[in-house]
């Protein structure tokens, strides 16, 4: 299932008012920002499951990042300041992080 096919029957599936419903079950706000209005339904690209409702910044956001926690991390780590940095284990050769 293509991401546009997946997006399709997640609004078909998933009703305004259940939109509405899960984004009051957050106070009102996205649930990665928590300023702004969750108006935009996040779903799983793989499997189509509905993660929950986001504001279009931290949808598009994650998105961008491919959906990958482990992605996600290493921006967090970097925006924390400690950045990426492979470990020399032998002359041209790096250990990634993990």
């Amino acid at each position: 299932m293509s991401c546009g096919e997946a997006a399709s029957s997640l609004r078909a599936d998933l009703t305004e008012t259940e939109r509405d419903e899960m984004a009051a079950s957050r106070t009102g706000l996205c649930a990665i920002c928590r300023k702004a209005s969750p108006a935009h339904v996040d779903h799983c690209h793989e499997t189509g499951r509905v993660r929950g409702v986001l504001c279009f910044n931290c949808n598009s956001a994650i998105g961008k990042l491919g959906d990958a926690p482990d992605t996600t991390r290493r921006a967090t780590a970097y925006l924390e300041g400690n950045a990426w940095k492979p470990t020399l284990v032998a002359p041209g050769v790096c250990r990634l992080p993990s």
